[in-house]
């Protein structure tokens, strides 16, 4: 009798990946419903500490339901309309900020070239053009709008989690204990993507009411819309901040000096470092668990998976993702290959 063959771990390694590899093609290919599910998600979850806080107060549930749902919408079509009429009029003005854009770095690589510092004014140019800014403004707009479309969708998903949440964890709370399996960690993992969107939000909102602020104090145009720009790039870990920081720079750029570009720039940079350095972590407790490489491939991965939704639901996707990963020992490795691990400082 021939012995049994013994499976190679290289044919393992191919065997996962060739696997994961369908999923996500599953995943990608089904974007259409995938990503208003989570979208769907994401706001139950911002909104749940909000109706928890009107049933402790013994308000029934469909009451609080309905008040969560009104005024959340009240003040999101509110600061919507208002941040859209600003965008509509900054994709009007674009050729004309262009023109006075260019004045101004033609002035400044004359002086960088007095200076022995070699820059071509045409790649400046393109790198900074406000029709460029203008683009990516209308492409996020163009996604925000095809999910507008789905929007009851979304809001009757929201709801049914909102009201259901109880139900699921007893629903889970059932089957681990029909399989003799701790639903810890389960729980631990729930708790930690919740506590990290609310804190994201609060930080975020923060964040852009603080840029405002500043906007507003150095007269830049469409600072109200800058701010919610902030607001929602602030999600999109690592480049998120950076990106949202260029349009203002410019503005104050163009509309003033450089001396006031480059406070505006300073402000935000010590608005990010206070926030995002000082009080997010401390406000986080412990850290995501995810390595700062993690983080930054999954916002490329997700993002290419769900575009501007994935990127900014990049870090909760991950931690999922990991946390599926780590429950079974033949995937443990690749589950401890995104973490953060940093060798026996940790161990202790």
């Amino acid at each position: 009798m021939s012995k049994p063959q013994k499976i190679w771990e290289i044919n393992q390694l191919f065997l996962f990946l060739g696997m994961l590899s369908i999923v996500f093609a599953a995943l990608k290919f089904a974007s259409g419903i995938v990503v208003p599910l989570l979208i769907a998600i994401s706001i139950a979850i911002i909104l749940s500490p909000l109706f928890q806080l009107l049933e402790r107060y013994r308000v029934p549930r469909v009451i609080s339901l309905i008040l969560v749902l009104v005024v959340s919408g009240i003040f999101i079509a509110s600061v919507g309309a208002y941040a859209a009429n600003e965008l509509k009029a900054f994709i009007e003005n674009a050729p004309a900020l262009a023109q006075s854009l260019e004045k101004e770095l033609v002035s400044l690589v004359s002086k960088l070239h007095e200076s022995s510092i070699p820059i071509d004014t045409e790649d400046l140019g393109r790198l900074f053009q406000p029709t460029n800014v203008a683009g990516i403004l209308q492409r996020m707009l163009s996604e925000l709008g095809s999910q507008l479309s789905n929007m009851m969708l979304i809001i009757f998903v929201a709801a049914f989690i909102l009201t259901d949440a109880a139900g699921y964890r007893m629903r889970l709370e059932k089957m681990y204990a029909a399989r003799d399996r701790d639903l810890g960690p389960v729980i631990e993992i729930i708790d930690k993507i919740k506590t990290y969107f609310l804190i994201k939000a609060q930080v975020s909102a923060v964040t852009g009411f603080c840029v405002f602020l500043v906007l507003w104090y150095f007269d830049i145009q469409y600072a109200f819309l800058w701010a919610t720009m902030t607001f929602a790039m602030n999600f999109i870990p690592v480049i998120g901040s950076i990106i949202a920081a260029v349009p203002p720079i410019l503005f104050a750029l163009v509309d003033h000096s450089m001396v006031t570009a480059l406070l505006v720039t300073g402000w935000y940079a010590g608005i990010n470092m206070v926030i995002g350095n000082i009080i997010e972590p401390q406000l986080m407790g412990r850290g995501l668990g995810l390595s700062t490489l993690t983080v930054f491939f999954s916002m490329t991965f997700w993002g290419w998976m769900f575009g501007p939704t994935g990127m900014i639901l990049s870090v909760p996707l991950t931690m999922a993702f990991q946390f599926l990963l780590l429950q079974y020992e033949e995937t443990k490795w690749a589950g401890f290959l995104l973490s953060d691990y940093k060798g026996e400082k940790d161990d202790g």
